[in-house]
């Protein structure tokens, strides 16, 4: 799920995925509720929460993103 395989297509990885979070996170530091929407605005179809979170966490387990009270921001 993290990497693409033969069943998941590249843009539906964690890491696809993550890398828009990402260029989100850049603009503007926000609540989880809030980086759903923006997300699913974005991406080229929705996602669930739970892949949401899922990468959420990728990025926070690899020190790319930080929380304080509840807002997520990238990692300087």
């Amino acid at each position: 799920m993290i990497l693409p395989t033969k069943t998941i297509q590249p843009v539906d990885s964690l890491l696809s995925i993550s890398a828009l979070i990402i260029e989100i996170l850049k603009e503007k530091e926000m609540t989880l509720d809030d980086l759903f929407d923006e997300f699913n605005k974005r991406y080229y179809k929705k996602i669930t929460i739970e892949k949401l979170i899922l990468s959420v966490d990728f990025l926070y387990i690899t020190n790319k993103v930080m929380e304080n009270n509840a807002i997520i921001k990238i990692n300087v």
